[in-house]
């Protein structure tokens, strides 16, 4: 028995202990009253007190049968409460007007919550719709932006195609952050290349890594594959990246498979993370002090990696200290998963 079903089981025999013992007390006092006046008219208490005794008897009776009925509503309620029924029709019928005053106050409540849910469910598809769309559309110019300054071979050009890769990453995160916790979220779990996946990721910021001057080894085996969703993964992979290109000022960034932990890692030279941050790095909106370093800083891309990786049954874990560079690893559990 939980903690929450003995305090519902004590809530419930109080009302009724108090219930006795308040029918015992007016007994007790009615038969005082008794014996006390019948002792002002010289007649012998014991008349009084025995009469008393023998109407505690079907008191007594009738708190037995409350006791029974009680239980058997207790019973009722426990047993709703561990199923939890969407509906209010498997309640016990009332068997005072207080107790149906009650049951149509909770019907009036799951009324009023039922309709605030269908709001809310109306809201967000709307608002998910609108995103996407949106998502959709600014991917247009951004694309005729990038092919116009293909053609700039030159420092401003390649300067102002990052820009535009980050632009491309940030609408991304946006529509991601939309879907994830959309009931139409599709995940196809299968054998994934872990090397293409890398390189999958690494390809969109080929321009960064050439403009802050930074290597990049990808160092995972042609044959190491686990089971994922290709699509999530490169995005937790691309996310990853670009956290390690922002805050890497020289050094480079590798990325390593270990076959025996079933670990692929995204390993940086960057200026790492503060041991008082690292344990808050996955809340969402938290930024730390290396977040106040970097204006750009939203506080949302671990966030994500770390919602998506738990959805795809993924361990999501970072390794820093300041000064030395971050190692961020996804752990796969084969054993959860399933291809498709």
């Amino acid at each position: 028995m939980t903690k929450e079903h003995r305090e519902l089981k004590k809530a419930g025999w109080q009302p009724l202990a108090r219930k006795v013992a308040g029918r015992f007390t007016l007994l007790a006092l009615c038969t005082g009253i008794f014996a006390l006046v019948l002792t002002l008219h010289g007649v012998p208490a014991s008349p009084a007190l025995y009469a008393g005794a023998l109407c505690a008897v079907p008191i007594l009776i009738v708190a037995v049968m409350d006791i029974f009925r009680l239980r058997e509503r207790h019973q009722t309620l426990a047993r709703l409460a561990n199923g939890l029924p969407e509906t209010l029709d498997y309640l016990p019928l009332p068997g005072q007007p207080l107790e149906a005053d009650y049951q149509r106050l909770l019907r009036d409540m799951a009324q009023l919550h039922a309709r605030h849910i269908g709001e809310n469910d109306l809201r967000y598809r709307q608002m998910t719709d609108y995103y996407t769309m949106w998502s959709h559309q600014i991917k247009t110019p951004l694309a005729a932006m990038g092919l116009l300054l293909r053609g700039q071979d030159d420092a401003r050009g390649r300067l102002l195609m990052a820009e535009v890769q980050k632009t491309e990453h940030y609408v991304d995160m946006a529509l991601n952050f939309m879907r994830l916790d959309s009931p139409d979220s599709d995940y196809r779990f299968e054998p994934v290349c872990l090397k293409d996946a890398a390189q999958a990721a690494a390809r969109r910021y080929a321009g960064q890594f050439v403009l802050k001057r930074l290597s990049l080894s990808n160092d995972v085996p042609e044959n190491a594959a686990a089971t994922s969703d290709k699509k999530w993964l490169v995005f937790v992979l691309e996310q990853l990246l670009s956290n390690a290109i922002k805050y890497t000022q020289s050094g480079g960034v590798s990325v390593i498979w270990d076959e025996h932990a079933q670990t692929l890692s995204v390993n940086d030279t960057g200026i790492g993370i503060a041991a008082d941050d690292l344990p808050r790095v996955f809340e969402q909106g938290f930024t730390g002090y290396t977040g106040r370093m970097e204006q750009q800083a939203t506080g949302i891309g671990l966030f994500l990696c770390k919602k998506v990786c738990n959805r795809l049954g993924h361990e999501l874990n970072l390794i820093s200290s300041p000064g030395k560079g971050t190692s961020a690893a996804i752990t796969f559990h084969p054993s959860d998963l399933h291809p498709e």
